[in-house]
């Protein structure tokens, strides 16, 4: 852009600047007011309590002394080569998972071991593509075939992806439950949310890569298996979400609204937040770079499909060994990270949370590893640092493939990939 254009630009911008109605001070109060409302019935997200919102210094939370599982925690994290497609419809994703051990006891052997899953799709019928496992000394190895006809195919390229990170990343926990002995933190959602829609949808009737394939299961069971132990020993396991899309806080609070008639001045109270960070950051909004400042505990009541809400692991109830779907329920709350203004969701299963001196503990846990860093737990920037498949690696992994070329997408080139659909599940 040259300056004229630049100029223009700004022009621009100053006008829609001019046109927002509030300013930051009046944005965060008027957010902080409809916070209140989440405390009302309605939607599927319900405050564990009542609805409330606190600052701490970061120094305290970095040294909280009373912390149940004070020596060392455990992360686990997987890395993906990001979708790579070929020019004979053929689409590969591979993820790299590893644990890692933090704390002056840490036991590090644990972090020798690591999962490599390569998911393949691959529509032609000639083709000789099937399940393999390959062990070595350290590193396990599991070729995974994506069945055709399971999914639409414009969805099939993140599809592969989410198929291989979540069952690295399960895989890679399960195997290593044996040497953790600590708090365990997982780099994203604490269930495989979109490996858990396809079976909620096939459990409802729906169309879905779980309706004849049995390894979207399996990957959540995985999960189940990793919350059953780490239950059993009374050793947390929290999942930290660092980017979202989701908007079922917003959603549930407009529903809310809908349902107790709340107006303000006569009408129904502007929720313009189209993403829960949106909402949860001006909720949290606080200058002073001392302080995290975060939220109550709340639970979701699970994914509505075709206007029914069904509990995340209800197509698993006999798997489930410390209660039912409900116990299972994903409890989260937010924190704000003063220097950046990051959003991040710490999430645990309800069965973790149900006491409220669990409910204290747990939070703090979480947070303590935040202060520490002024970030995400060390536990996960560790795990990410030795699971992280460079951009070099990409590359020559994506040239491994000899018998057909690669397909480049060129939205990806810097230029144009913010214009490609957003096909999150």
């Amino acid at each position: 852009m040259d300056s004229e254009a630049v100029g223009t630009v700004r022009e621009l911008f100053a006008e829609i600047d001019a046109a927002v109605p509030r300013e930051l001070e009046s944005q965060a109060e008027h957010a902080r007011r409809m916070f209140e409302f989440l405390g009302l019935d309605g939607g599927v997200v319900k405050p564990i309590g009542d609805p409330t919102y606190q600052r701490t210094r970061i120094d305290e939370l970095g040294t909280w002394a009373e912390d149940p599982w004070s020596g060392q925690s455990y992360g686990v994290d997987a890395s993906t080569t990001r979708p790579m497609e070929y020019n004979n419809g053929m689409v590969i994703d591979a993820a790299h998972a590893k644990t890692a051990a933090v704390g002056e006891s840490a036991d590090r052997t644990v972090e020798q071991v690591g999962q490599i899953v390569g998911v393949a799709f691959l529509d032609d019928t000639d083709t000789t593509l099937h399940r393999k496992t390959i062990e070595g000394d350290y590193v396990m190895g599991e070729l995974v075939r994506f069945p055709e006809s399971t999914e639409e195919l414009r969805n099939i390229s993140k599809s592969v992806g989410a198929v291989a990170q979540r069952l690295s990343e399960g895989q890679q926990a399960v195997n290593s439950l044996d040497s953790i002995d600590g708090a365990l933190f997982l780099d994203g959602s604490v269930l495989p949310l979109g490996i858990i829609y396809w079976v909620l949808l096939d459990y409802a009737g729906g169309r879905s890569p779980a309706g004849s394939w049995g390894l979207p299961a399996d990957i959540v069971r995985n999960y189940v298996e990793i919350i059953d132990q780490q239950y059993e020993r009374n050793q947390p396991v929290i999942g930290i979400v660092k980017t979202s899309t989701m908007s079922q806080v917003v959603s549930s609070l407009n529903e809310k609204l809908d349902q107790h008639d709340i107006t303000e001045d006569g009408q129904q109270p502007e929720v313009p937040w189209i993403r829960d960070h949106q909402f949860l950051s001006e909720v949290l909004r606080f200058e002073n770079l001392d302080y995290l400042t975060y939220t109550s505990w709340f639970v979701s009541e699970g994914q509505k499909i075709s206007g029914e809400v069904y509990r995340l692991l209800e197509p698993l109830s006999d798997d489930l060994q410390h209660g039912s779907p409900d116990d299972y329920r994903r409890a989260f709350c937010f924190v704000r990270l003063p220097k950046t203004g990051d959003l991040l969701r710490i999430e645990t299963p309800y069965l973790m949370v149900r006491e409220e001196e669990m409910r204290r503990q747990i939070q703090l846990k979480a947070l303590k590893a935040i202060a520490q860093r002024r970030g995400v737990p060390r536990a996960i920037h560790r795990a990410d640092r030795l699971a992280r498949i460079s951009q070099e690696n990409r590359e020559k992994i994506r040239d491994m493939i000899k018998r057909t070329e690669a397909a480049y997408d060129h939205n990806w080139d810097g230029r144009w990939r913010n214009l490609t659909d957003d096909t999150d599940l």
